[in-house]
């Protein structure tokens, strides 16, 4: 779904709400279409037939009877046209009297005839002299379509028929094409639930743009801190080859200066021994040469060292604590760059437990995200 979302254009995701939207309201508005006129007109209308079945024949035979056909017109328009009503006379042959401006969607409507009297389903009563007490249909329920005989055709002197017509019902297209040609100014009937529906298709439509925007707009930024972490890693990661190269070079320098310094060391007990060799090769020289001098008193002289002996031994017991010390400061030297390598491999260790929880966080947080931009 957030793929899909964020594949969506702005330029596409206004068009696509709007078609969702107007599918959305004209379902609703078929849907309140069939349940106003269908159910509830209908219903309505089921009811006022079932109380005119008890009392209009009676109230209408009484008028005939007594000539006043000024009152029987008035008793038919009572209903302000809303549904329809008509007397004929004994036979049904022709109308003697009818309600004027029987409510009707359809402009072209013609006059009410004798054969739309017999095409309705709502039965007729008999108005008869003396008048009927006794009703002669009624309904067991307002959903009741049809109407059940209460007695056989009643006694007396037939004065003709009143028959009930239900409400022309318009057309789905013509009562919705008469709300959107209104402008919104009559909201009366099956108006005032299409107005509601589409309030609510509306606002529904931006709530739906908002939220989807919102969505987008997050999803968006999440992408941009997973890139902004997905650099991170890779600087991290590079930083991680650098070390470890760096690693590496120190180790072989380590190795090369313990090796240097193990073979510095050799060399200088190699020359201390030789040193000390030659110390004492020099000693019994002397000693020597101290013997085979003349007795004191003869005119034989003896030329003197270039190098007295002394001198040279000096040199040597001088030079040998000089090479214990370079020797020590190679094996000081060796001993800090081990300490040096031991630190740079615990920051390799620590680079590596950063950049591993790096990547598992990473992994947990975003990697259908990762997927999709490297898709």
């Amino acid at each position: 779904m957030d793929d899909l979302i964020l594949s969506i254009k702005k330029r596409v995701l206004f068009p696509t709400v709007f078609l969702l939207g107007l599918i959305t309201w004209l379902v609703l508005c078929r849907a309140f279409y069939h349940s106003y006129w269908e159910g509830t007109i209908y219903r309505v209308q089921t009811v006022d037939f079932n109380l005119l079945h008890h009392v209009l024949p009676a109230t209408l035979s009484q008028l005939i009877v007594a000539d006043r056909d000024d009152l029987i017109q008035k008793v038919l328009d009572a209903n302000y046209g809303i549904f329809g009503l008509a007397v004929t006379d004994s036979q049904g042959r022709s109308i003697l009297y009818a309600t004027r401006n029987i409510y009707s969607s359809n402009p072209e409507r013609k006059n009410l005839t004798v054969e739309d009297l017999s095409r309705q389903t709502e039965p007729a009563d008999w108005l008869c002299d003396p008048p009927p007490l006794e009703p002669q249909w009624r309904h067991n329920s307002a959903s009741t379509p049809k109407a059940v005989r209460l007695g056989s055709k009643p006694p007396g002197k037939i004065l003709g028929k009143v028959y009930y017509l239900r409400q022309e019902q318009p057309t789905f297209e013509r009562d919705l094409y008469s709300f959107l040609t209104t402008c919104f100014y009559d909201l009366s009937g099956s108006k005032r639930g299409y107005f509601f529906i589409s309030l609510m298709t509306f606002g529904f439509s931006l709530i739906a743009i908002l939220l989807i925007w919102l969505r987008r707009r997050g999803l968006e930024l999440k992408q941009q801190e997973l890139e902004h972490v997905s650099r991170e890693l890779e600087l991290r990661k590079r930083a991680l080859d650098q070390l470890s190269a760096e690693l590496t070079v120190q180790k072989a320098r380590k190795f090369w200066l313990e090796r240097e310094a193990e073979e510095s060391y050799r060399r200088a007990l190699n020359l201390k021994q030789a040193l000390e060799k030659l110390r004492d090769s020099i000693n019994p020289e002397s000693q020597q040469g101290r013997q085979a001098l003349p007795p004191a008193g003869t005119s034989i002289k003896v030329r003197p060292p270039v190098h007295p002996p002394s001198a040279i031994l000096e040199e040597i017991e001088a030079l040998i604590p000089e090479l214990d010390r370079s020797a020590n400061t190679l094996k000081s030297q060796a001993g800090l760059l081990h300490d040096y390598c031991a630190m740079l491999e615990q920051r390799q260790k620590e680079m590596q437990r950063i950049v591993q929880e790096a990547s598992e966080d990473f992994g947990m947080s975003g990697p259908g995200m990762l997927d999709m931009k490297a898709g």
